[in-house]
């Protein structure tokens, strides 16, 4: 058992503070090497869908070392866990002010008969300096969703954002993942019994939508969740059973899950990997490199907590100019706080994964840098880069952070 006893300190310096490699500062914890690899209590235990914080210390083994590890990471706004977190959070030398993952909007409670808010189907718009982004109810037991006709926009010409909800026409049915490609918002929208799900494209100046595809040969998508658009007019979009299985708003599923490639330009479409003949349960996420040449893509797993589900981010390879344009996948990290939903990259190769309690962030090796935390309580869900901003859109609040990065897609 580790016995070198660490306790939380910091100095502060002209309003700023100093971190400390071995304590929680203001906003950073930097894991010692040793508590990290060793747990600092003879019996511990977490389970799937609690966070790294929440570590539970069994039959009474608390003791100093495993108090003192607990309060740090609770108190700490992000976690680190490899040097290049410095970086990313503009630290150099572990010396500096660390930013704050800071609330700017607090999100209404939903209807009476939904368990949880999911914010999810984010993107920023350069033509109204906006953000829009989704809403979904998942229902209580007995329930089903019922669709909303608005989204959220976050409207970035003032300080701090103007937040409202706005009405695409027509609305959108369940809207669930979002992206920007060459000056609209294309949406996947789960759809319901009378709506198929598909690809709707939006004018993020006039709210006027279009669907853009929403059929296989006459098959149903199952439920559309996430998407991403390359430059040469590809998309890439998840499907799992997520209406039919966690909303209870859909038909019967007539296809396996999976992962779909759309050439827009020539209508081409097909399903490249999926449970029926790949490693998806229920794919979820999906983000593209600044070179677009990976493909990386989150699995859910069959529930948010099963512990012998997916929480797996998986990288593929793409290549559109000639032989199979996707292939793969390699493993790139399996996650350790629920699954990962959203997803996203910067334009130095990292990934960022929503988790509970916050955003995982990888270099492109698939080294974990650290953890962004969002309040107590709250989880992330996705988030979306404008500048040097991150906007995390939680369960509960939105969050924006100044990071020492860019987002990998270029206006």
């Amino acid at each position: 058992m580790v016995t070198t006893s660490f306790v939380a300190s910091a100095a502060a310096v002209t309003g700023c503070w100093v971190v400390h490699a071995a304590a929680a500062s203001s906003g950073v914890f930097d894991v010692p090497l040793e508590l990290r690899n060793v747990y600092p209590a003879a019996n511990f235990n977490r389970n799937v869908s609690t966070r790294y914080w929440q570590t539970t210390v069994l039959d009474g083994h608390s003791n100093e070392d495993s108090l003192a590890l607990s309060q740090n990471l609770t108190d700490a706004s992000f976690i680190v866990l490899d040097q290049g977190m410095y970086e990313l959070i503009g630290i150099d030398g572990k010396n500096g002010c660390a930013p704050s993952v800071e609330p700017i909007f607090d999100f209404p409670p939903g209807p009476s008969y939904t368990n949880r808010l999911t914010h999810d189907g984010i993107a920023y718009s350069p033509e109204c300096n906006c953000i829009f982004l989704g809403e979904l109810y998942p229902p209580n037991e007995g329930f089903s969703m019922i669709p909303i006709p608005w989204i959220w926009r976050i409207n970035l010409n003032s300080n701090p954002p103007k937040t409202e909800q706005v009405n695409p026409s027509p609305p959108l049915t369940l809207a669930n993942g979002a992206t920007y490609h060459k000056g609209s918002i294309y949406f996947i929208q789960e759809g319901n019994t009378t709506v198929p799900g598909g690809i709707v494209k939006m004018d993020p100046l006039t709210l006027k939508t279009e669907v853009v595809l929403n059929n296989w040969f006459g098959h149903r998508f199952n439920s559309p969740n996430d998407i991403v658009i390359d430059n040469d007019d590809v998309a890439y979009f998840t499907d799992g059973y997520y209406g039919y299985d966690t909303f209870k708003t859909t038909l019967n599923p007539e296809l396996a899950n999976g992962v779909w490639r759309f050439e827009m330009k020539t209508g081409n479409l097909r399903q490249f990997t999926g449970a029926g003949g790949g490693p998806f349960t229920n794919p979820n996420g999906v983000a593209l490199n600044a070179k677009q040449d990976k493909l990386y893509i989150t699995n859910r797993g069959l529930t948010s907590n099963d512990p012998a589900g997916g929480r797996t981010i998986y990288e593929f390879n793409v290549n559109n100019k000639e032989g199979i344009p996707v292939t793969g996948p390699t493993v790139f990290s399996y996650q350790d706080s629920g699954f990962p939903d959203g997803i996203k990259t910067d334009s130095a190769g990292r990934v960022y994964a929503s988790a509970n309690g916050g955003v995982n962030v990888w270099d492109k090796t698939g080294r974990q840098l650290g953890i962004i935390k969002v309040q107590t309580g709250d989880d992330s869900v996705q988030m979306q880069f404008v500048g040097n901003d991150l906007y995390i859109a939680g369960r509960e609040h939105l969050y924006r952070v100044h990071l020492n990065a860019t987002g990998s897609q270029v206006y």
